[in-house]
């Protein structure tokens, strides 16, 4: 598992991907693409459309590791913060 600096870290590096001109055009433009593949696809290639939507889960599934990496250094962060107010309230008193 990892430690707390390591998630924040980590949580850091997810944000500067997520929030990124490029990756957030690239990741709309990967998924209109595959949208609009599967929107042309004819009725009968019941093959090609399933492996559009499996493009197009791995594509959220993908974000959505982002997402959860970013979540997890914030609950981290907090955990920091709240171990640093103990001390500090210890200390004082």
């Amino acid at each position: 598992m990892a430690t707390l600096e390591q998630r924040i870290y980590d949580a850091n590096r997810a944000k500067e991907v997520l929030e990124n001109e490029a990756y957030i055009q690239a990741f709309a433009d990967i998924e209109n693409e595959i949208i609009e593949k599967w929107k042309t696809t004819p009725a009968r290639d019941a093959e090609g459309r399933e492996k559009l939507w499996m493009y197009l889960a791995m594509l959220k599934k993908f974000k959505s590791q982002l997402d959860s990496t970013l979540q997890t250094g914030k609950l981290a962060q907090l955990e920091v913060e709240h171990k640093q107010n103990l001390l500090q309230r210890l200390t004082t008193w």
